[in-house]
Parts: C-alpha cells; sequence; structure tokens
C-alpha cells in the first residue's frame, strides 16, 4: 500500500519538560501533533478495505522530498530535480522515520516494532511531499 503526504517533510521533535507543583512534566510540541494527525489521516483515507498488515512484519519505504532552493542556479536545480544533487538540510532522517512510524501506530499496524525492514530516502523534487510505501515483509 502506498499514499503521499503533502508539504514538507517534517522531522520528531523532543518532548519540552516542565515542572508543575513538584512534578516533571512532558510537552509534546503542536507540531508533532499536527503532523502525526496528518500521517494518520493521509493514511485512513487511501487505506483499501482489503488492507491487511495491521498484525504482520512490516517492509516501510519512506521518499521525503524536499523543495530545490531558490538560490539554486538553473543548472543546479535542473541537476537537483534529476537526483544529481541530495539534500543536506534538515530534518535528519531518522527524525522523518519516527514521527511518521509513530504516527502509525494503531492505525496502519499494532505497533511499530512490527516493522523489521526501513528504507528513508531524501531528494528534491518540485513540490515538498513525503510518500509512504507498505508492505508485508517476506
Amino acid at each position: 500500500m502506498e499514499f503521499e503526504v503533502v508539504g514538507a517533510p517534517v522531522g520528531k521533535m523532543r518532548p519540552k519538560f516542565s515542572t508543575i507543583h513538584g512534578y516533571a512534566q512532558a510537552i509534546t510540541p503542536k507540531n508533532n501533533v499536527i503532523y502525526e494527525n496528518l500521517v494518520k489521516l493521509t493514511f485512513q483515507q487511501a487505506k483499501s478495505s482489503d488492507y491487511n498488515l495491521f498484525d504482520k512484519p512490516i517492509k516501510m519505504t519512506i521518499l521525503a522530498y524536499f523543495t530545490v532552493p531558490k538560490s539554486f542556479s538553473k543548472k543546479k536545480q535542473n541537476e537537483a530535480l534529476e537526483g544529481k544533487i541530495s539534500p543536506l538540510v534538515k530534518p535528519d532522517i531518522d527524525n522523518i522515520a519516527k514521527i511518521i512510524c509513530d504516527a502509525l501506530n494503531g492505525v496502519a499496524y499494532k505497533d511499530d516494532s512490527q516493522i523489521v525492514e526501513l528504507t528513508i530516502i531524501k531528494r528534491y523534487a518540485a513540490e515538498p511531499k513525503v510518500k509512504i510505501a507498505l508492505s508485508e515483509y517476506c
């Protein structure tokens, strides 16, 4: 199964910690919650009625597409779109994977511990997006 999340790739941010009445409290950043909800909603809309990976080992592929910087020359923009230049920008690939895997917990699978193979690639594209492919690991 494949689906696409429109918009710039987002990485999972660390929670902020504070103390209230002497007790430590972790506060999840709003951007994490918003993006995780977007990933969930996009998956649910794309999911077919015969989807059956909820309790199986999973292979996940994530392609994160970033916009080409306007500061690039025309030649460099073309090279970026052809895949000759890779984006060396934040967010880090591990943070992109973390937010997507966490968002799909309980929706696409019981727990992200079921993911036994994970591939993440950062590329340039005309429009920013994240393509996610889920399949049964064989």
